[in-house]
């Protein structure tokens, strides 16, 4: 799924590419990730892009009448930036074509993701899990003693406390696992059970690993889009393969419904725990 260095990089480049950009055209294709209350296509007939947004693991994309689309791409989502004469792909929502010659389109081949249609001064309220985000996991502002105190709070093991949006927003299954390698923590760790220096690793990890992913995905997505970039990850699909640290091979694990990446040499488990 797309994560916080995605759609930070994503919101980058759709800005440049059609902000400030008119719609001339409306094409929808695959209607069930789309939840509107009136037609998607006469809302953003002729209207002006003025503003794209990332919160989260939501994009939205703001029009010139006060109008929004919410956009949650959940496990398959893309979005693609091409000519309007481009054949449209199986599974594709929409395309809007701007006045500058450029389609941005959105697609999903599993059908998780969903996109809403918010009305002139409709409330986020209306898309469900957007209002509940907590702070933005790439761009946060806590200091070590508020982020040790919220997380402590919570009780939870680790990677479901990074994948919690209510706690921080926009970390899923792939960057989990890459931070608590980079602190050489293991994921089913309690918070509780974390001492100060294990707290500050945590800490320097999430923002370490965050920035160096939107900075590698900025150099490598295409300008097209319509592709996750993946090759920088150090655990993450990587089964078998050596640990870049320690030259441990990597083990893929389980983590309640979750596939979860580790070292199990940098990352011991719990005491009691085999892995």
């Amino acid at each position: 799924m797309p994560e916080w260095p995605d759609l930070h990089v994503l919101r980058s480049r759709i800005a440049k590419a059609v902000g400030g950009h008119r719609v001339t055209k409306v094409r929808l294709g695959d209607p069930l990730v789309l939840r509107a209350t009136k037609p998607f296509d006469q809302a953003l007939q002729g209207r002006t892009l003025t503003d794209v947004a990332h919160r989260g693991r939501f994009l939205v994309f703001g029009f010139d009448d006060g109008s929004r689309v919410v956009i949650n791409p959940m496990l398959s989502g893309l979005f693609d930036l091409i000519p309007p004469e481009t054949k449209i792909r199986a599974k594709t929502a929409f395309a809007l074509t701007f006045d500058n010659g450029m389609d941005l389109r959105y697609r999903d081949d599993t059908r998780m993701g969903k996109v809403y249609l918010l009305g002139p001064g409709q409330s986020d309220a209306d898309v469900p899990q957007y209002s509940s985000q907590g702070e933005e996991a790439g761009a946060l502002g806590w200091s070590a003693d508020e982020f040790a105190k919220r997380a402590k709070a919570t009780r939870r093991e680790l990677r479901n406390l990074l994948m919690d949006d209510e706690f921080l927003a926009g970390i899923g299954n792939a960057y989990a696992d890459e931070i608590l390698w980079t602190a050489k923590l293991h994921p089913k760790r309690r918070v509780a059970t974390l001492d100060e220096g294990e707290m500050d690793r945590l800490r320097g990890a999430l923002h370490a690993t965050l920035e160096r992913a939107a900075e590698i995905v900025e150099s490598q997505l295409p300008a097209a889009l319509g592709t996750k970039v993946r090759t920088h990850m150090n655990v993450r699909g990587r089964a078998g393969e050596p640990c870049p640290r320690c030259g441990t091979k990597i083990i893929r694990t389980r983590h309640g419904l979750d596939e979860m990446y580790l070292c199990p040499r940098c990352q011991p488990p719990p005491k009691g725990q085999i892995r």
